[in-house]
């Protein structure tokens, strides 16, 4: 083995953060304390429109923050001016890091008295979350969503998607619209031709042997042993996106009729198995479980891997990072770096549910109607053209230019997280259109590849047929997020060398014990009861 061994931290949760519950502002608080009590009208909430003392009506709203910039860049300020103009509404933002997130979002969810109006939550549905809704903790939005006079836009939603996001016969969030076949596999283009492979990757042996010889046969031609595979993080998606390769399931599988948690599978530990063996050779790098995914495609960025496996948009990001740097092509010095997004491996990935996050309007922070109007009236109006186009390409002239056909030409030079407008996007829907439908973006060559993939992605994406039963399973809402969490470990742990294949079936017997044999049993008895499955 050529690449030294380094001992590798437990990834053991060894007990709940205990984190700050202050706001932390975006470079644009108000100093308005209440906001409720800055709401004077039903119509200006139902407007956005000014109040008769000229004050905007004011939201507060919990965001995740993947950067640590939202906001507050050169001409941040610009931005800010122009969201708050158009859509009538003062928002003021509660940044919490993305790594941290969900133990924020469960602390939050406790603090009733401290919520904000309105409250995102990543993923799909979970147990905290369906639990707090049984106990009327968010706004039944049924009503709100059928005025398509009020709300244009998010009346628009679908209604099938809207089904994942139902407790109790009540719609209690907004989802944020996403591809289904956005994740997959993506390489640099030219370490491949540079160790000899000439076709993409099909199977899972062809990965495994592009991932040795990105490590073992200088892809990058300096003669130094300074490279690795695949770029990993401790965000676990890569490691779910493998798993469909070896046809376990989206988390939950149908099997003889029946609906079984993907750690039961035979194929489960078949993938980890695989994905143990990459890690003990070298083939990804040793402290990935230890990578802040806010980082996490700096290694493909440098040069250190050629693999990234997440969703497509990503792949697209550092190939559109090797032309703006101008990073070369191994194999051709006068053609910048590439990469190649593949997408699925042995015929399959892992599909979206639709929706990636939502958005909640808590009771303790929307203390009126006309407080949920005002959440509802922004929410709404962000996802007019006018609001897409600054969230998605910022401003004109500084972060992209109208070329003679009034479309959208993206300006190079600046990454995401120092563009003026980094962070807005986390407040869009993207209800009814995932881009600004006019004007357009004149797409490069990394977006049209990014296009096809999403294509060849969908037609064989695995879902996740347990979706909608979690949302209304009342065992998931008890013990659902505790025992995930028991999964996750030990898998990371697993694939460490932490634990070996006893200490794999302890945590599953450990699952079952805590909560998962009720489970089991009671989302398939919802299976058995569809009748519209």
């Amino acid at each position: 083995m050529k690449k030294k061994c380094k001992k590798v931290l437990s990834v053991i949760l060894t007990g709940v953060m205990i984190l700050s519950l202050s706001a932390c502002g975006g470079g644009q608080s108000s100093p308005t304390g209440n906001s409720s009590n800055s709401v004077s009208s039903s119509d200006s909430a139902a407007s956005g429109e000014e109040t008769a003392s000229g004050e905007k009506p004011v939201i507060t709203f919990m965001v995740p923050s993947f950067y640590g910039t939202d906001l507050k860049n050169e001409h941040s300020d610009e931005v800010i001016a122009k969201y708050e103009e158009y859509t009538g509404t003062h928002v003021e933002w509660q940044w919490e890091s993305n790594d941290t997130y969900s133990e924020k979002m469960g602390l939050t969810l406790m603090d009733k008295d401290n919520m904000p109006m309105v409250l995102t939550a990543s993923g799909n549905l979970t147990a905290n979350v369906v639990d707090a809704a049984k106990k009327g903790a968010f706004w039944d939005l049924t009503p709100y969503l059928k005025d398509s006079n009020s709300y244009p836009n998010l009346s628009k939603a679908n209604e099938n998607v809207l089904k994942a996001l139902t407790v109790d016969d009540q719609i209690i969030g907004i989802y944020r619209a996403r591809v289904i076949g956005r994740y997959g596999f993506s390489y640099r283009t030219d370490w491949a031709q540079a160790v000899g492979i000439t076709e993409e990757p099909k199977t899972i042996e062809d990965v495994y042997n592009m991932l040795y010889k990105f490590t073992y046969e200088d892809p990058d031609g300096d003669g130094k042993d300074d490279t690795y595979g695949m770029e990993m993080t401790k965000y676990t998606g890569p490691i779910d996106i493998i798993q469909t390769w070896f046809g376990c399931g989206n988390e939950w599988v149908e099997q003889d009729g029946k609906l079984v948690p993907v750690h039961q599978t035979a194929e489960y530990k078949e993938a980890l198995k695989w994905m143990k063996k990459i890690y003990d050779e070298g083939l990804v790098r040793r402290d990935w479980a230890t990578v802040d995914s806010g980082t996490w495609s700096e290694g493909c960025k440098k040069g250190e891997a050629g693999v990234f496996i997440d969703v497509m948009d990503s792949g697209k990001r550092i190939w559109e990072y090797f032309i703006d740097n101008d990073v070369k092509s191994v194999t051709n010095p006068s053609e910048n770096a590439s990469m190649t997004m593949v997408g699925p491996i042995n015929g399959a990935t892992l599909a979206t549910s639709g929706f990636n996050g939502y958005f909640l309007i808590t009771k303790s922070g929307a203390k009126t109607e006309e407080d949920v109007k005002n959440c509802l009236h922004f929410l709404d109006k962000m996802n007019d053209n006018e609001m897409l186009v600054l969230a998605d390409y910022g401003l004109e002239g500084i972060t992209y230019d109208l070329n003679a056909d009034g479309n959208i030409v993206q300006k190079g030079g600046l990454e995401p997280q120092y563009t003026p407008s980094s962070g807005l996007n986390q407040s869009i829907c993207y209800i009814p259109n995932p881009a600004s439908t006019s004007p357009t973006m004149v797409k490069t060559e990394p977006m049209m590849a990014q296009d096809a993939a999403y294509a060849v992605n969908e037609k064989v994406a695995v879902f996740n047929p347990a979706l909608g039963y979690l949302a209304n399973s009342e065992v998931n809402a008890e013990v659902g997020t505790d025992i995930e969490q028991i999964i996750e470990d030990a898998r990371t742990q697993y694939i460490c060398g932490q634990i070996d294949e006893t200490g794999l079936d302890a945590a599953a017997k450990q699952w079952l014990e805590r909560g998962g044999d009720r489970l089991v049993q009671e989302i398939n008895e919802l299976y058995t009861n569809d009748t519209a499955k």
